[in-house]
């Protein structure tokens, strides 16, 4: 399958990416965008990423550096300064490419229609300035698969909003109304799934290098959400949102998917960045996204160490 990854590295990111590659997706392009930190930063994770996996040769395109009405907020918190929580990475060999996030975007997906999958992993900026900019990408693409959004369960930053969709909730919007072929793998899969503790000590074992770095890099983010409270984590797992949304595009047999009419809140004064899915019709509008209602969580967690462990 070919992909496009737009990202926001990020630990959850890079465990996300490598489970990509590992698992043989033709990577054909990294497009970068603000979130965890700033744009310029994650651009040079993403560099730093994809010499770590081995694939300098993948262009990182560097996209929107704020949301398209608002000021960009950044999970530092959740991510530290640097994104990869504060370990030090190389100073990556390559540069980004010339060309930009949505001119790549726009560029493969008109050139090779219905072949392109996009990974958006992070606000949806690029992906909206790219249909706004190209409407017949909404036809072209062959799937935009995106992590974010809740419909049956609570936000993450809000609560009513997760993240990604909060951040830029009117790119979120133009992406939900363009006509795309969109899959949200949002929270009401991402809460459930945790990577265990017996996965993790199983991955000390891996013989690709960058299974090292992301050892290094989890244990920030494993204490970031324990001091949240999130008691999934407290046996020593982690959760890695983005690895649920890969999991998907590499098998989507472990998920439950509902068609249904969602749209994003822009407006209001406590739920702005929400997906609002209308499960009964009251609206009489076509349903517009494939949403992930249930999920293996037990075979997401098997799928990204199995996979890591065969990474060569």
């Amino acid at each position: 399958m070919r992909v496009i990854i737009d990202t926001d590295p990020g630990i959850d990111d890079t465990a996300a990416i490598f489970l990509g590659l590992a698992a043989g997706l033709e990577v054909e392009a990294v497009t970068t965008v603000f979130g965890n930190t700033d744009v310029e930063q994650c651009t040079r994770n993403a560099l730093a990423i994809l010499e770590a996996a081995g694939r300098p040769d993948i262009p990182v395109c560097p996209g929107a550096a704020r949301p398209l009405l608002r000021e960009p907020t950044y999970a530092r918190a959740i991510h530290e300064q640097n994104g990869l929580g504060d370990v030090a990475l190389p100073v990556p060999a390559q540069v980004p490419a010339a060309a930009g996030a949505v001119e790549t975007l726009i560029d493969y997906v008109l050139r090779t229609p219905g072949e392109i999958t996009v990974v958006a992993l992070g606000p949806l900026t690029n992906v909206a300035l790219a249909l706004a900019a190209e409407p017949r990408v909404a036809h072209a693409v062959r799937q935009i698969v995106l992590m974010g959004g809740a419909v049956l369960t609570w936000g993450n930053v809000t609560p009513a909003a997760s993240a990604n969709l909060y951040n830029d909730p009117e790119a979120a919007r133009i992406v939900y109304r363009s006509g795309a072929p969109l899959v949200q793998v949002g929270l009401d899969v991402c809460r459930p799934t945790v990577i265990s503790a017996t996965h993790l000590a199983r991955l000390q074992q891996a013989v690709h290098p960058a299974v090292g770095l992301l050892l290094r890099i989890t244990p920030f983010i494993q204490e970031a959400y324990r001091r949240r409270g999130i008691a999934a984590v407290v046996g020593g797992g982690v959760q890695y949102n983005d690895v649920v949304c890969m999991t998907y595009v590499l098998r989507p047999d472990l998920f439950r998917i509902r068609r249904l009419a969602v749209d994003i809140e822009t407006q209001g004064s406590l739920t702005t960045g929400a997906t609002v899915a209308d499960f009964d019709g009251h609206w009489g509008r076509p349903a517009n996204v494939d949403v992930a209602l249930e999920v293996d969580a037990s075979g997401v967690a098997d799928v990204f160490a199995e996979t890591l462990l065969a990474w060569r």
